[in-house]
């Protein structure tokens, strides 16, 4: 007995892990386990790559997890395993599966589709097949019986189901883990697969919780993905899980999801004694959409919540639909524009997917509704964007992402905005307009987001800003917007790159700190502003406007460094700066002063900056 289970992930990252089936294979026995391996996959490969992985294990079974993104891949995949080994069997389960499971079977190439959970039934299931026995079981279909014999069964607790971290299945990487702590949804979005037809909310135990996140701390795990569409939900449950995050592992990163109606100032309060940032569906902000899909929304009650997110400084973003019934593009941009003035960090626009298994795919034909009939199910008609809207609006999320979030812009869009007098989504028009008029990019460019590159972008932002300050006659705005666009990019960077670490002592012990040719930290950043750094950081109480008549372009000299998971950023002293400037490994100290400092005083300045680890010993 080989079993193969066979995960394909979009791309190789910190979030590829094979969860599901690292789920599937900790439910066997240890016997059977010892005979199961778990292969990541790739996009990026060739069909014969995969295939070759794969049977590499001389496999008697091969299972896989079907998502969206990788539901006709893995059929073609599935085909490409039955040509080279006919009687191989080839099952597969998931979210995918569990809606499509008749299709799938129609496709020739699995001996059984599996519905719902399948921890619970795997070990008899794999049994079955390799004994050749009937496949009757809960969930289960065959191309014989394309209904299950009986339905699958959903646990009521999650007390019996063994986890993939601490039975060794899954060995947590230090990039970050996958983790799930609860399944199921409360709630009943018509879009949305998250409660398959059961609002029953399963958390996991917290011994089993704790215990991982020692694993996770132990492996030196940087972050971690929580698998929870609400966390705080109900909220004390939510305070439970951050108190159990502050006690175990307070210095990984954790990305949450959560809904806005539940968070208050505990809450709030909590998330800011972490590393971590939180996602909120907001979808959108149209009446008639919101009574369509089932959801509520208090315009100022949403308002409210998050500014006790905002308060704390916690980091949060927002996800948007466009495409809903009952919605049209007019309703999509008072969304968007809902969003940003609530000063996300980022803002997810995702076109509507109508995914097999959920009321809007079963209501489609009557909501005048037209998707991909492949995976991903993307809208392709839909009331209320016809005539070309559903195109604007594919066109307006991509200047999103480009302008606001790949841009860094959370720090200054709105005060951009309103130096020029116009509403967030005319911003990102005009944006657009002078993509497509002055920079003669196609649509298909602009919306291939994935492509940009945040230097890119910030030098984009630059040559933008100038042209429209120019067009409404606020050229004298320019150096104070030139500098806040720099000031964000700079800071962002630092964020997302690598910690400033000093040398080990060994490597310093030997040199003279006035002849040595030192080296800028690349963690470190040195930029230069027209104002003074310290002026610019009250942008944030004031317009863009005001603070040019307050304040004058004395220029200044900013350092960025990251310690642990907070950011510094410094004016400098000239003769700190110079030090730090002319610091490229070839020229030392004594030669960047020449004579303008005296020894004494520029080795004090290099003391310090070695110390902090700004300066590094020659390579």
């Amino acid at each position: 007995m080989h079993i193969v289970l066979a995960t394909l992930h979009v791309r190789p990252s910190a979030q590829a892990i094979p969860l599901a089936a690292g789920c599937l294979a900790a439910a066997l026995p240890p016997e059977m386990r010892s005979h199961t391996q778990l292969v990541d996959l790739y996009q990026s490969q060739s069909l014969e790559e995969m295939a070759a992985r794969i049977m590499k294990h001389a496999p008697t079974l091969v299972g896989f997890p079907l998502y969206v993104w990788n539901h006709p891949a893995i059929i073609e995949l599935a085909g490409e395993l039955k040509k080279r080994q006919p009687q191989l069997p080839v099952i597969c389960g998931g979210p995918e599966a569990g809606a499509a499971a008749e299709k799938l079977l129609a496709s020739g190439v699995f001996d059984a589709v599996v519905r719902g959970e399948a921890e619970a039934i795997f070990p008899e299931l794999v049994e079955r097949i390799h004994q050749g026995k009937p496949l009757d079981l809960a969930g289960v279909c065959t191309p014989g019986q394309p209904e299950p014999a009986q339905q699958a069964v959903i646990p009521p607790s999650l007390q019996n189901v063994a986890s993939p971290w601490l039975t060794g299945v899954l060995t947590p990487r230090e990039g970050g883990v996958l983790w799930e702590v609860a399944r199921g949804c409360p709630f009943a979005c018509d879009f949305c697969y998250d409660g398959r037809g059961n609002n029953q909310l399963r958390p996991i135990e917290e011994k089993r919780l704790a215990d991982e996140l020692h694993l996770f701390v132990a492996n030196g795990v940087s972050q971690i993905w929580v698998l929870d569409s609400t966390f705080n939900h109900p909220p004390e449950r939510g305070k439970r899980l951050l108190r159990l995050l502050k006690e175990n592992a307070p210095h990984i990163h954790f990305h949450l999801e959560a809904k806005a109606d539940f968070l208050d100032r505990e809450t709030a309060q909590l998330l800011a004694g972490l590393s971590c940032s939180v996602q909120i569906g907001l979808q959108t902000i149209t009446p008639a959409a919101l009574k369509r899909i089932h959801r509520t929304l208090d315009q100022e009650l949403f308002r409210r919540k998050i500014s006790l997110l905002a308060v704390e400084g916690i980091t949060y973003g927002f996800d948007i639909i466009y495409g809903l019934p009952g919605d049209d593009y007019e309703g999509f941009r008072s969304t968007l524009r809902f969003a940003l003035e609530l000063r996300p960090n980022q803002v997810d626009i995702f076109p509507l997917a109508v995914l097999p298994g959920t009321a809007l795919h079963r209501d489609h034909a009557d909501l005048g509704l037209e998707f991909q009939p492949q995976p991903p199910y993307e809208i392709t008609s839909a009331p209320g964007f016809e005539g070309g809207k559903l195109s604007r609006a594919r066109l307006l999320a991509a200047a999103t992402d480009i302008f606001y979030n790949r841009g860094r812009a959370v720090g200054f869009f709105l005060a951009l905005a309103e130096a020029l007098d116009l509403d967030p989504c005319a911003l990102l028009d005009r944006f657009l307009l002078w993509l497509e008029q002055e920079r003669n990019l196609s649509r298909q460019q602009i919306e291939k987001v994935e492509n940009w590159q945040p230097r890119e972008i910030r030098d984009l932002q630059m040559d933008f800003t100038a042209w429209i300050l120019k067009e409404k006659g606020g050229g004298h705005l320019l150096p104070a917007a030139r500098d806040l666009i720099r000031y964000h990019y700079h800071y962002a960077e630092t964020v997302l790159g690598p910690e400033t670490l000093p040398a080990e002592s060994e490597q310093l012990r030997p040199l003279d700190l006035w002849t040595t040719r030192w080296r800028l930290n690349p963690a470190s950043r040195v930029v230069r502003f027209r104002f003074e750094i310290i002026d610019l950081l009250q942008v944030d109480e004031m317009d863009l406007r005001q603070f040019v008549n307050l304040f004058r372009p004395v220029g200044s000299t900013a350092l960025f460094v990251r310690r642990g998971g907070e950011v510094f950023c410094e004016s400098l002293e000239e003769d700190f700066a110079r030090l730090l400037q002319g610091s490229d490994g070839s020229r030392s100290p004594q030669e960047i002063f020449d004579g303008s400092v005296n020894r004494q005083e520029g080795e004090e300045f290099i003391e310090f900056a070695v110390s902090e680890g700004i300066l590094l010993p020659p390579e």
